[in-house]
């Protein structure tokens, strides 16, 4: 038997060694100094890098375009920013409809730019000049990481709660109540009853619609809510906020969009980031869905007397 040792061809492994070197140069660069021509991808990278996605819309017969591409897109202080504040994006409106419908563009040039699971975070339209561009793309990425610190700090505290309630509700199994004990768990509470006197914490934790009982009820921004045991009860009262509805239940695309605090139905509620939003009617909620940011974050202080008003203070 004989054996046959075969070398290595030099030239074709340096061909090969090279090859793959420019592979690995054409990868970083494309998050990193250079733009890409494919939104999935670029959402992947986005998503990856948790930056916000930069969407420039063009086409090859639009004028302001070619002028844009030459005086602003190709600089290097805009390319800088790739892989570093925001992930950007080239789209030719002739070949990606669907983008242009999905996200309403209606001239060229346009720029948008989005969170890395696609909600519109600020838009422009039109040529822009490379000063006008810069600050358009600063104000947008330095918002996106305002609102993720916020994000953040939000979900640092629910897991802390989420900790705190298990903890009592592991404590309330260990240690039963005793015997021909009179205890009273009522609290003062106002005539409003929320949620129609289901319980906030069995809707929120178990996703269940279970009446509450009056004995235990407890009030938290002028409305009571009633829970379903003493177990529940002492969890809600660690942290109410996390499962009473929001705004006081009232419909949050209302309030945006009219000033008007307006109560919400149990029958069209909807859970966002973990919280309880109410809406007067399916129409309502859908609009909330479509851009649940926009809504989920509108700022009001309200006032249990402020609820069915007109015009909010």
């Amino acid at each position: 038997m004989r054996y046959t040792i075969v070398k290595p061809n030099r030239q074709s492994l340096s061909i090969l060694t090279v090859t793959f070197s420019l592979f690995v140069i054409s990868i970083s660069q494309s998050s990193a100094g250079e733009w890409l021509h494919d939104f999935d991808a670029a959402q992947k990278q986005a998503q990856a890098k948790d930056l916000p996605i930069l969407l420039h819309f063009h086409a090859s017969w639009c004028g302001p375009c070619h002028q844009m591409e030459q005086t602003v897109l190709r600089t290097a202080a805009v390319k800088k920013l790739f892989g570093q504040r925001v992930i950007g994006v080239k789209i030719d409106s002739d070949q990606n409809r669907h983008l242009v419908d999905r996200f309403n563009v209606r001239s060229l040039p346009s720029d948008i730019l989005l969170t890395p699971t696609g909600t519109i975070i600020t838009r422009t339209d039109g040529f822009q000049n490379q000063n006008v561009y810069l600050s358009f793309l600063g104000r947008g990425a330095s918002r996106y990481e305002k609102d993720r610190r916020v994000y953040l700090a939000q979900k640092s505290k629910q897991e802390l709660m989420e900790r705190k309630r298990q903890e009592m509700e592991q404590q309330a199994a260990e240690e039963p109540e005793p015997a021909n004990t009179q205890k009273s768990y009522v609290a003062s509470t106002p005539d409003r009853v929320g949620l129609e006197g289901y319980s906030p914490v069995a809707l929120t934790r178990d996703r269940e619609w279970k009446k509450g009982q009056e004995e235990f009820r407890w009030p938290y921004q002028g409305i009571t809510y009633h829970l379903a045991s003493r177990t529940e009860l002492e969890i809600f009262k660690v942290d109410p906020g996390r499962y009473a509805p929001q705004l006081l239940g009232c419909d949050p695309v209302i309030l945006n969009k009219q000033d008007r605090a307006i109560p919400g139905d149990t029958k069209y509620g909807a859970y966002y980031d973990r919280n309880l939003y109410l809406f007067v009617d399916l129409e309502s909620r859908e609009e909330f869905k479509k851009n649940p940011d926009r809504y989920s974050r509108t700022m009001h202080v309200l006032k249990i007397e402020d609820v069915g008003g007109s015009i909010l203070r």
